[in-house]
């Protein structure tokens, strides 16, 4: 399995380097920090997670339940004040779409820490 994810991240990375827009290379950026998570390398997932929000910082996405992953990723590489930052960033997208709200529960957590 660990082999086949490897492969995966190496055409994922080819595949982001074309001409895509910020959108679908963000989306690239989410899966191949998803298979480094399952890898256990929160290092590099975070990198990757991190490069797609910053990518797609000013675009309007609809909610995905990888955003709870990609927070969680962040609170355990310790990482907490860039758990608060993209989780308040992503909330505010409430406006265009409710289903951002299902990450107030994190808000509430994070806030505690």
């Amino acid at each position: 399995m660990i082999g086949r994810r490897k492969k995966a991240i190496k055409i994922m990375e080819s595949a982001i380097e074309e001409p895509f827009s910020k959108l679908e290379t963000g989306s690239g950026f989410i899966y191949i920090g998803l298979m480094y998570r399952k890898l256990k390398d929160l290092k590099k997932a975070n990198e990757y997670f991190e490069n797609a929000l910053n990518l797609c910082h000013e675009e309007k996405y609809p909610y995905s339940p990888n955003y709870k992953i990609i927070i969680q990723s962040f609170i355990d590489n310790e990482e907490l004040e860039k758990a608060k930052k993209w989780t308040y960033h992503l909330i505010e997208r409430v406006d265009y779409d409710k289903k951002f709200s299902k990450l107030n529960k994190l808000k509430e957590e994070l806030a505690e820490v």
